[in-house]
C-alpha cells in the first residue's frame, strides 16, 4: 500500500470515528446538559419536576411563533428571536422529563394558513405588522379529552417568572376546576353584593352603600369567592383560606382555621401591627377611646406560634433607603416617611420566589417585622424583606405623627427585615384538648365534642404577610377619569399569593430567575446625605422666616401714631436682612444638591472610562504579552539551531 493510500485511509477513519463518536455521544447523552448560566436558566426546579411525573396521560404543547414574519420586521422584533430560542430549550427540558407524556410542536403560523386559524380560535394576541403579515407568540397546552389553556403572549420582560408560568400552565390543564377561595376578615372587606342600579338611588337618597374591597372584586373575577362566617365553628369546601386582620375570633374560629390547616388547606394572612384601614378603630381613637388597631391578638397569635411565626406588636419594619416621601398630615411639607415602604426589586431579588417575582414596585405602610422559630416537620422561606440596611423600630403615636424625628431616631440595621414568609410541611394543632365549650351555652353543649385532628396527614402551607393596609383601596389603586386603576404592585402581590396556594405544593416551590438586581449602595448614600443637608437648609430658612414674622408681630403691636413710621423704617430694614440671609441659605442649599449630583456624575464618568478603555487596554496588554512571548521563543529556536549547527 502507497504512503498516499495509508493518508487517505487515515483521513477516512478519523473522519469515520468522529461521526461515529457524535452519533453516540448524542444518542447516549442526548439528556446530559450543563447549566453554565448565574441563575440557572436552563435548569428546572425540583416543584416543576415534581409536578412533571405525576403526568399520566399524554399533554400536547403547541408553541406558536411567526419566526418568517419576525424575520422581516424591525430590529426589535427580530430580537424576540432570541427570547424564543430561551422559550424552546425551556420547553424542551419539560419534555425530557416528563417520562414521554409531554410532546412539542413548533408552530410558524403564516398568513392564510390553517395553523394562522387555529391560533386565532385559541385566544392567542395577534400583532398586524404588515397588510399580509401577523405576528404571534405564544403557548397552547391540551390534554387528550379536550381541555386547554393558553399563554396569549410571551413577555420577556416577564423571563424571570417564565417558569413559573409554563408550570402553573400544565398544572391548570391537570386540574381544570375553578377554585374557590374563603375569605375571613375583622374588617368590612366582603361586601353583599348590591346592583350598580340600587347602589347609585342609594347614594342618591344619601345612604351608604358598603361595597367589597376592590382586591375581593378582582378575585371574584377570577374564583368563586365565599365570605367565612367571623363565628363560624367549621371551615370546609375551599381550595384556600385569606384572612385579613384577624382580632377578635372565638375560640371556634380558631379551632375551626386550626383543622381546616391540618387537613391539607393552605392559608394566606395579613396581620398588622397597626391596621389604618380598620375605621372603627380610628374613630375610637379619635374621641379619645382606644390606640392603634393591631393583629394578632393573644388568641390568634396561639395559631402562630404553631406555624413557627412571631410578629411583636408595637415594632415596625423601616428603611431609610426604600422610605417614601409624602405628607404625614395635612399642611405639612413632602419628606421622607419611615411609615412608607417603597419595596423594588431589591426586596424580592433575594428569593426569587414566584408570589413576589416580577413585582418591582410596592408599598407597605407601617408593616410589621416577622421572625421564624424552627419548628420540626415545618420548612420556614422569606420571600420579601427590606435591604441589608433595614431595621426594626418602635414608635409611639406621637413620633409616627412627627416623620422628621422619626426618621432621625431610626439607626439602620446590617441584615434584612422580613415582612413576608411562606411556610410549608405538616403542621401540630395549637388545640390539642380541642375547644372546651362555654357551660352557659346550652346549644354547644348539646352539639358534643368535636373531633380533633392533632397533626397533618399531608404537607399544607401557610403565607404571612406583616401588613394589612397595603391591599386596602386607599393604598393599592387610585382614581383616575375612567375609574379605580391600579397604583402599584400591591394587588398583583395577593392575587400572587392566592394563586400560589390554590395550586399544587410543588408549584409553589418554583422559583423565578433570569432578574439580577444590584443596588447602587454608594449612590443611595450620597443621595441620603444630600436629602439630608438639603432638609437641614430647608429647616433653617423656614425657621427664619417664622422668626422674622414674629418679630413683625411684636413690631405692630408696639405701633402708635407717634412711631409708626419710625416702626415701618425698621421692618424694611429687617425684611431685607430676611431676603439677604434667605438668599444665602439658597445658595448653600444649591451647592448641596450640586455637590451630591456632581458626585454620582464623576462616579458615573468612571465608570463609563472603564468600560470603554478597559478592553482595548486588555487587548494592548495581551497583544504585547504574546509578542514578547513568541519573540522569546523564536530566538531560543534561533539559539538551538546555532548550536546543532555549530
Amino acid at each position: 500500500m502507497s504512503k498516499r493510500t495509508q493518508n487517505y485511509l487515515k483521513v477516512f477513519l478519523a473522519l469515520f470515528s468522529m461521526v461515529l463518536m457524535i452519533y453516540i455521544g448524542g444518542a447516549l447523552l442526548k439528556r446530559a446538559k450543563v447549566d453554565f448560566t448565574q441563575e440557572g436558566l436552563y435548569t428546572l426546579s425540583p416543584g416543576t419536576k415534581s409536578i412533571l411525573s405525576k403526568i399520566d396521560s399524554p399533554l400536547k404543547l403547541k408553541l406558536y411563533y411567526s419566526k418568517t414574519a419576525a424575520n422581516k420586521g424591525t430590529e426589535a422584533l427580530r430580537a424576540f428571536n432570541n427570547y424564543y430560542i430561551y422559550v424552546q430549550e425551556l420547553l424542551r427540558q419539560y419534555v425530557s422529563h416528563s417520562r414521554n407524556n409531554l410532546s412539542l410542536d413548533l408552530i410558524d403560523p403564516r398568513p392564510d394558513t390553517p395553523e394562522e386559524e387555529e391560533a386565532g380560535v385559541y385566544g392567542l394576541k395577534k400583532f398586524n405588522i404588515t397588510e399580509t403579515e401577523s405576528y404571534f407568540f405564544g403557548l397552547v397546552a391540551e390534554n387528550e379529552s379536550g381541555t386547554e389553556k393558553v399563554i396569549e403572549f410571551f413577555d420577556p420582560s416577564a423571563k424571570d417568572r417564565l417558569e413559573y408560568e409554563l408550570t402553573k400552565l400544565i398544572y391548570t390543564v391537570l386540574n381544570p376546576r375553578k377554585k374557590s377561595i374563603g375569605i375571613l376578615s375583622s374588617l368590612g372587606v366582603v361586601a353583599e353584593d348590591v346592583n350598580p342600579y340600587m347602589a347609585q338611588i342609594m347614594r342618591m337618597q344619601g345612604k351608604p352603600v358598603s361595597e367589597s374591597w376592590m382586591v375581593v372584586k378582582m378575585l371574584k373575577e377570577l374564583y368563586d369567592v365565599k365570605k367565612i362566617d367571623l363565628k363560624g365553628d367549621s371551615i370546609a369546601g375551599i381550595d384556600a383560606l385569606v384572612v385579613i386582620h384577624p382580632r377578635g375570633l372565638p375560640q371556634e374560629t380558631l379551632f375551626a382555621i386550626d383543622q381546616y390547616l391540618i387537613k391539607g388547606g393552605r392559608l394566606l394572612v395579613f396581620v398588622d401591627p397597626n391596621a389604618l384601614s380598620d375605621r372603627s378603630s380610628q374613630m375610637a381613637a379619635m374621641y379619645g377611646g382606644g390606640g392603634p388597631s393591631f393583629s394578632p391578638d393573644a388568641s390568634f397569635k396561639k395559631l402562630m406560634d404553631k406555624w413557627g411565626i412571631e410578629m411583636k406588636i408595637g415594632t415596625y419594619a423601616g428603611d431609610k433607603y426604600l422610605s417614601g416621601v409624602g405628607r404625614f398630615g395635612q399642611g405639612q411639607m413632602p419628606s421622607r416617611l419611615l411609615a412608607l415602604l417603597n419595596c423594588d426589586a431589591r426586596c424580592t431579588s433575594p428569593y426569587r420566589d414566584a408570589v413576589t417575582a416580577g413585582i418591582d414596585r410596592s408599598l407597605f405602610i407601617l408593616p410589621g417585622v416577622l421572625t421564624k422559630r424552627e419548628m420540626k416537620g415545618l420548612t420556614h422561606t422569606p420571600i420579601l424583606s427590606t435591604t441589608e440596611k433595614g431595621n426594626g423600630y418602635t414608635a409611639a403615636s406621637h413620633e409616627i405623627n412627627n416623620p422628621a424625628r422619626l426618621f432621625e431616631k431610626f439607626s439602620e440595621g446590617t441584615s434584612p427585615v422580613v415582612i413576608a414568609y411562606r411556610v410549608v410541611g405538616e403542621f401540630e394543632t395549637a388545640f390539642p384538648a380541642g375547644v372546651v365549650p362555654d357551660p352557659k351555652d346550652k346549644k354547644k353543649k348539646k352539639k358534643g365534642k368535636t373531633p380533633i385532628i392533632k397533626k397533618s396527614q399531608k404537607e399544607s402551607a401557610v403565607i404571612v404577610f406583616s401588613d394589612v393596609d397595603f391591599i386596602s383601596d386607599q393604598f393599592a389603586f387610585k382614581n383616575t377619569f375612567f375609574g379605580p386603576a391600579l397604583a402599584n404592585g400591591n394587588s398583583t402581590l395577593f392575587l400572587n399569593g392566592v394563586e400560589a396556594l390554590t395550586g399544587d405544593v410543588d408549584l409553589m416551590s418554583v422559583r423565578s430567575k433570569g432578574k439580577i438586581n444590584r443596588s447602587f449602595d454608594v449612590i443611595n448614600r450620597i443621595e441620603l446625605e444630600a436629602e439630608k443637608k438639603t432638609a437641614d437648609k430647608v429647616k433653617e430658612i423656614n425657621a427664619s422666616i417664622t422668626r422674622f414674622q414674629g418679630e413683625l408681630n411684636r413690631l405692630g403691636s408696639q405701633a402708635n401714631e407717634g412711631n409708626i413710621a419710625l416702626l415701618q423704617n425698621e421692618g424694611l430694614r429687617k425684611k431685607k436682612e430676611l431676603a439677604k440671609k434667605v438668599a444665602a441659605l439658597k445658595r448653600e442649599l444649591r451647592m448641596v444638591k450640586r455637590v451630591g449630583r456632581e458626585k454620582i456624575e464623576r462616579i458615573g464618568k468612571f465608570f463609563q472610562y472603564l468600560n470603554t478603555l478597559f478592553v482595548p487596554l486588555l487587548l494592548i496588554g495581551f497583544g504585547f504579552y504574546y509578542s514578547r512571548k513568541r519573540s522569546r521563543i523564536t530566538q531560543m529556536k534561533t539559539v538551538e539551531r546555532d548550536e546543532v549547527r555549530s
